[in-house]
């Protein structure tokens, strides 16, 4: 198991001892970074994930309604149900991980964007550094880098220890720690937080760029 499915593991285990100390009060608490979900209902996706890989559902993989299908499905099962699942069609999914190109690392980010989600539900912090944190900001980051360049915008993002992704060249650089970085990439922060992190250049150009995909920034700060 390469580091890939090496990164994804880790999220799930973190997740799932998290989850399993949680009571019903908790496993129901609403999410600030997903709103109208609850703890139940992010595990719930991150669940439907890996059950449709398995079942080779990927049509629609990402959208608002293939989320919104697999957190319905689920919402009569108990949290250890979804666990449950979730853990035993991961044991199918992951030793394929590394081999799938950019479709796993778009997994990694998502399950890493959504343990964070959970722990800042729980207030329960963790895990900032770990390999999952720059394999999803390399996948995010991508994506943001090429939303600048399709508004006509050369954005280079980096971090303080030397990784970057954009042209060297850049007329707007955005710099951080690869944790803030991954929170403000993936729709975790609102318009003003973005404006408030480390910037070269004119910031107002680039920020039309946090929406892409499905994403957008968060449309109220989000604290961590």
């Amino acid at each position: 198991m390469d580091e890939v499915a090496k990164a994804y593991r880790g999220c799930r285990e973190r997740i799932t001892g998290l989850a399993q100390q949680l009571d019903e009060r908790q496993a129901r608490a609403a999410v600030p970074a997903c709103p109208e979900w609850t703890v139940h209902d992010v595990i719930a996706h991150l669940s439907g994930n890996v059950a449709d890989a398995v079942a080779r559902r990927l049509g629609g993989a990402g959208t608002d309604e293939r989320t919104a299908e697999q957190v319905v499905a689920r919402r009569q099962l108990s949290l250890s149900e979804v666990l449950q699942e979730w853990n035993e069609h991961a044991l199918v999914v992951e030793p394929r991980m590394d081999g799938a190109g950019d479709m796993a690392r778009q997994g990694v980010a998502d399950a890493v964007s959504h343990e964070h989600d959970i722990r800042g539900a729980l207030s329960v912090p963790g895990a900032r550094d770990c390999d999952a944190v720059r394999i999803g900001l390399a996948f995010a980051a991508a994506r943001l880098v090429e939303s600048a360049a399709g508004r006509g915008v050369s954005l280079l993002v980096q971090t303080g220890d030397g990784w970057e992704l954009g042209p060297h060249d850049a007329e707007v650089v955005l710099t951080g720690e690869p944790f803030a970085l991954l929170r403000a990439v993936t729709g975790r922060r609102s318009v003003e937080q973005l404006r408030a992190l480390e910037w070269k250049g004119d910031c107002e150009i680039a920020i039309p760029a946090f929406w892409w995909g499905p994403l957008h920034p968060a449309e109220r700060p989000i604290h961590e």
